[in-house]
């Protein structure tokens, strides 16, 4: 049993899954079929029995003899603690972090909660109006799993803090950024820069890339709340019978899923969001360029 020497800690919705995806396929790369354990981050409020793994339940996820060890935990970057208590986990960790336009990323992420349960508010624009009440604890979805996830400009404003929070503790040469747009432009040379970032054989022969995660909708709000209510239940259940998991649930999800565009947004409320945003957008660049 070995620690995790690989994070990618996020963003959602910026490309973790097709990364997470990718590297697992490489013969010197190991990933937990968990993609997203939420172990650390202690002060993310998690709900309904969601990510409580104990350390050796948590630690149990990477038996490999494999060079890099990695897991993807993407609300890593939104949680003021997750930097510290990785570091202290593991101060020689490599860290991916993982950013895409911040209007599209919030956008983006409201979609995904929809789709997943996390969200009963479907109207994008209602949604970030309730934030100030969810803050407070008010208007929390009964299944939500992790309640920041509903705080949807609260935690972009929060990205230039925890991204200087892991160069901090992490040093920049220990750290790559990648950003969506170059995934999509040239995903063969964002493979390759990160196969050189973790020291490991770049040579590798690289699948052929697909877009991984597009953006989904469900077919039955019913089948989607019973997944929701249930899915920790059952995995729960599962893990007494049997060691490995059987993927009904994800059978169940892939039959109850369609991938369509997102509802686009009114060009007001877009240009509210680019408004409110544009500070966090220089401040990050400026960060990732150190000027």
């Amino acid at each position: 049993m070995k620690n995790p020497n690989l994070f990618i800690v996020g963003a959602p919705k910026s490309g973790t899954t097709f990364l997470y995806h990718y590297l697992k396929k490489h013969s010197d790369i190991y990933f937990p079929d968990f993609k997203e354990p939420h172990f650390f981050g202690s002060d993310l409020q998690r709900r309904n029995g969601a990510y409580n793994l104990s350390l050796n339940e948590y630690q149990s996820l990477f038996k490999t003899d494999k060079k890099i060890i990695g897991e993807a935990s993407t609300f890593y970057l939104f949680s003021d603690k997750a930097a510290k208590e990785i570091h202290d986990f593991n101060p020689k960790a490599k860290i991916i972090i993982m950013l895409r336009d911040l209007v599209d990323l919030v956008h983006s992420l409201h979609s995904q909660f929809v789709f997943s349960g996390d969200e009963v508010i479907e109207d994008f624009s209602h949604a970030l109006a309730l934030e100030n009440n969810r803050l407070s604890g008010q208007n929390i979805p009964k299944q939500t799993t992790v309640v920041n996830k509903l705080f949807y400009t609260s935690n972009i404003l929060s990205l230039p803090k925890n991204i200087q929070s892991f160069i901090d503790r992490f040093g920049r040469e220990n750290i790559k950024f990648i950003d969506l747009k170059e995934i999509k432009k040239n995903p063969e040379r964002v493979y390759s820069e990160t196969l050189e970032f973790l020291n490991i054989d770049s040579s590798f022969n690289a699948p052929k890339f697909k877009v991984i995660n597009k953006n989904k909708t469900y077919k039955s709000k019913t089948m989607r709340n019973f997944i929701k209510k249930y899915s920790i239940f059952l995995g729960n259940l599962r893990s007494k019978l049997f060691k490995k998991p059987l993927g009904i649930i994800k059978i169940l999800e892939s039959l109850n899923k369609s991938e369509n565009d997102r509802v686009s947004m009114s060009d007001d409320l877009y240009k509210k969001l680019s408004d409110q945003f544009y500070k966090v957008d220089l401040q990050i660049k400026n960060i990732i360029n150190n000027t």
